[in-house]
């Protein structure tokens, strides 16, 4: 018996620094999604976000800066229009831009105006979890626990009054300056003086990475990333986290290549090497801001474990990466589940949401709740 295919546009690239990670995800999608029941049509986007629908063989160019350069010789350029009734020729579209376009609610609206079901959170869910200060403030108003932070903006002209009055009201010996909206590590500094943040901000600025910066404390705990998926009935299931062990000293932090490139400097563990207690609390409080974003299928939380116990969710990512080694699968991969389960797990659960045939021939695994 023949089955209709499920069509599903992969929009990927982006104008971020982080094109590089959203190819590798890309890749992986169709590595495990691509099927006899499910077809995977891939989008790049460029550092213009102008939209190119590409082959599958042309996922696997080397680097963005290779992709970019045989765009014009072999994808096919689509127009604002274009790329609008592309999206209507589907019956789905799965975002794996990270950074700026992707996780920020910008391609989700794009999609919502196109009338396009997509999996992942709502535009609006994106936009408030993505910026770093405005999360932050929103989950200690909701009564979570948060270490404080401050907000420089490029174009005004008060940052070293506001970098002196944090770091004399909080005592600072340490601090981390880092992009309100960046993703990956990018763009992150740990500062000892208010001359350093002053300069590491600077430099931000100048570069163009945003147009603001946060700053905050350094933490002195234990850092954690937890993978929430989201069960048939709609309700958010934080898998077991991963403890990120590494050392902190001359300014080190989890940034970008500890986080992407092999690195002996860095250890994970899954489950974390913390008490039951902790982990239940971790999954507890990932699953009710989950919620109390309004997100939805799927996300990776970032956070820390301190010493009196106390853990504080510092990074919300609406779009965890989902490279063949990602915290995503290794996460996933303890309940049992292959990459190949995990993401029809998550197709499938977002065909629910909007009332979209998944193909009868899946022999999906039953999972959490599933």
């Amino acid at each position: 018996m023949e089955y209709k295919k499920l069509k599903i546009a992969l929009l990927c690239g982006g104008p971020s620094l982080e094109r590089g990670i959203s190819l590798n995800s890309a890749r992986s999608v169709c590595d495990h999604l691509d099927s006899e029941d499910i077809e995977v049509m891939p989008v790049y986007f460029d550092h213009q976000k102008k939209a190119y629908q590409i082959s599958r063989g042309q996922l696997y160019s080397n680097t963005p800066s290779d992709f970019d350069f045989k765009l014009h010789q072999n994808a096919k350029p689509l127009s604002n229009g274009g790329f609008n009734r592309f999206l209507k020729s589907v019956d789905l579209a799965f975002p794996v831009m990270h950074g700026s376009f992707g996780e920020d609610g910008q391609i989700q609206k794009i999609c919502e105006k196109a009338g396009c079901p997509y999996i992942g959170s709502p535009a609006v869910a994106c936009k408030e979890a993505f910026d770093k200060y405005e999360a932050n403030q929103m989950i200690i108003q909701n009564g979570f626990y948060a270490k404080p932070s401050t907000v420089l903006k490029s174009h005004l002209k008060d940052h070293k009054k506001i970098l002196d009055k944090f770091f004399k009201d909080h005592d600072l010996k340490r601090a981390v300056i880092k992009p309100a909206t960046g993703g990956s590590s990018i763009g992150v500094y740990s500062v000892s003086t208010v001359k350093e943040a002053l300069e590491k901000t600077q430099e931000l600025f100048k570069k163009r990475v945003d147009t603001r910066v946060v700053v905050e404390p350094f933490c002195e705990g234990v850092e954690f990333t937890v993978i929430i998926l989201e069960n048939k009935f709609g309700m958010p299931v934080a898998i077991l986290p991963t403890e990120i062990e590494l050392s902190y000293k001359d300014h080190q932090i989890f940034d970008y290549r500890k986080k992407y490139l092999s690195s002996r400097q860095v250890t994970y563990h899954c489950p974390p090497r913390f008490s039951d207690e902790v982990i239940e609390k971790i999954q507890i409080q990932a699953e009710q801001l989950f919620k109390l974003f309004g997100m939805r299928d799927f996300a990776r939380f970032d956070g820390w474990l301190f010493p009196d116990g106390k853990v504080w969710f510092s990074d919300f990512n609406p779009i965890s990466g989902m490279e063949q080694n990602s915290f995503l699968f290794m996460q996933s991969s303890r309940i049992g589940m292959s990459h190949r389960d995990l993401l029809r797990y998550i197709v499938k659960n977002a065909c629910r949401h909007h009332n979209i045939q998944f193909p009868q021939s899946a022999n999906n695994r039953q999972t959490i709740g599933d």
